[in-house]
């Protein structure tokens, strides 16, 4: 059934889109933007005569001309200009290509093997075998940059901008995609880790690029999201200096890890996938399924010498690396932070920056308060996450009544508010993880804390 949604614009006009039950939240931006004349990168809500921010999806309650919605738009200045390659000559890339093949042989062949150096499916989980081969073929074959066009390539940056990158409120609203990808390259570039574990920067891009399309266009778990929680990570480390006592494979262990932490998020989570039975719950036992996947699609990616930024690591660090990724990302899991949260309060007191095990636990708690910081970024970037991850808990509920299996209350759109989930969640979550992990990391009050209160502050006053 198509029903006809009517909103009115900055302008007053009233416009109209149709929207059906095959509509999620993408196929309505789209056709608000064609309606309005605005980019497809515009952020778009529709308010309704109560104050209600609705969510983009295909059970918007139909209206009439005479009661249109408000339309707000919000603009994100994203740039214009797309990451640049050099095409190939035609007439040589067959010779080309030819000797690279042979000289990639070669290389094979002379080094010494290492653990993710050679692909083999047989060894990798099937879930995330299945998923890389929907990838498209170009992203393992497509020219990647030379160290000269790697160089030139982050020029546009400003030192300015590279140093605000190190702060919370950095505006990860206002790049691209692709220039995502180049301040990724950034902060592997300033934490060192180029240089120590010679990672070639033709890899350390494809990887990148890899990741990206592992990333799936959800509302709100999407390689934006995986760029705002590393940044974040990026931001607590130096504001804090916890980046002077960490060592190299830790630093790698956080950046990889927080990359990714969410690779491939259906837009569902671990409650539907156990309720639903789905592939993934039973080939993890009903054991942070979704975590589990995105820790083996990572290695997954990172099997295949195109992309293994870790070929050169030694046995030791290979294997430190990896477990601190793993530590990191499986404690991302909500169904954890109470387990993980009470560790480290009997920690905080007499931390102990030099025991292994206190250390390993604290780099868990950065990635999950920096999976979490939406609310330290300044309202106008924050509260566009808030809508699309609404949105997604929405389509989640809605998904889920469909389908017969139980659904929480504070996913279902017509029992949570915008308010009344975020005082909650602010309140009782965020303030006391980040409020905990200050008593270990100094400089937390002001760049971190106050921002969260402020913002649990906003959003009691919009329950009044």
């Amino acid at each position: 059934m198509t029903e006809t949604i009517y909103f009115a614009g900055p302008d007053a006009e009233v416009r109209s889109i149709h929207v059906d039950f095959k509509c999620n939240a993408h196929d309505i931006q789209r056709k608000i933007a064609l309606a309005v004349g605005a980019s497809t990168q515009s952020i778009f809500r529709l308010v309704n005569e109560e104050g209600d921010v609705l969510g983009l999806g295909p059970n918007i309650p139909p209206n009439s001309a005479n009661a249109p919605y408000k339309l707000e738009i919000r603009k994100c200045t994203f740039a214009k200009e797309p990451l640049v390659t050099t095409a190939p000559n035609p007439a040589i890339v067959g010779d080309i290509s030819d000797m690279r093949a042979a000289l990639e042989k070669l290389r094979v062949s002379l080094e010494p093997k290492v653990r993710l150096n050679e692909f083999s499916e047989d060894r990798a989980p099937k879930p995330s075998i299945k998923r890389l081969r929907e990838f498209p073929q170009h992203v393992w074959t497509d020219p990647v940059p030379t160290p000269a066009e790697f160089a030139s390539a982050h020029t546009q940056f400003s030192a300015a901008e590279l140093e605000h990158m190190k702060d919370p409120t950095f505006d990860v609203l206002k790049y691209s995609e692709d220039q995502l990808i180049l301040l990724f390259e950034e902060m592997f570039i300033e934490l060192g880790l180029l240089s120590t574990f010679k990672i070639d920067v033709g890899v350390l891009r494809r990887f990148l690029r890899c990741i990206q399309v592992g990333y799936n266009a959800n509302p709100f778990h999407n390689f934006r999201h995986c760029f705002c929680v590393t940044q974040m990570m990026y931001a607590l480390i130096h504001v804090t200096s916890l980046v002077k006592k960490l060592t190299q494979s830790e630093r790698l262990s956080l950046v990889a890890g927080c990359i990714g932490h969410d690779l491939d998020h259906p837009g569902v989570n671990n409650a539907y996938q156990i309720n639903a039975m789905t592939e993934l719950a039973i080939v993890y036992n009903d054991t942070s399924p979704l975590e589990n996947h995105h820790c083996a699609m990572l290695f997954t990616i990172l099997k295949r010498p195109e992309t293994n930024i870790l070929k050169q690591l030694t046995d030791a660090e290979f294997k430190e690396v990896r477990k601190h990724i793993i530590n990191c990302i499986l404690a991302t899991d909500m169904a954890k932070h109470g387990e993980i949260v009470a560790r480290f309060k009997s920690f905080a007191e007499s931390f102990n920056v030099d025991d292994p095990a206190h250390r390993t636990l604290l780099l868990q708690m950065i990635v999950k308060c920096s999976d979490i910081s939406n609310e330290v970024r300044p309202q106008e970037i924050s509260e566009p996450w808030v809508d699309n991850l609404l949105e997604e808990f929405f389509q989640q509920s809605d998904k889920e009544k469909l389908e017969g299996l139980p659904t929480a209350p504070f996913m279902d759109r017509k029992k949570v508010t915008k308010s009344s989930a975020q005082v909650g969640f602010i309140g009782f979550v965020m303030i006391p993880l980040f409020e905990l992990i200050a008593k270990v990391l100094p400089n937390l009050e002001q760049p971190v804390l106050q921002p969260i209160k402020a913002a649990l502050d906003y959003y009691k006053s919009l329950t009044k």
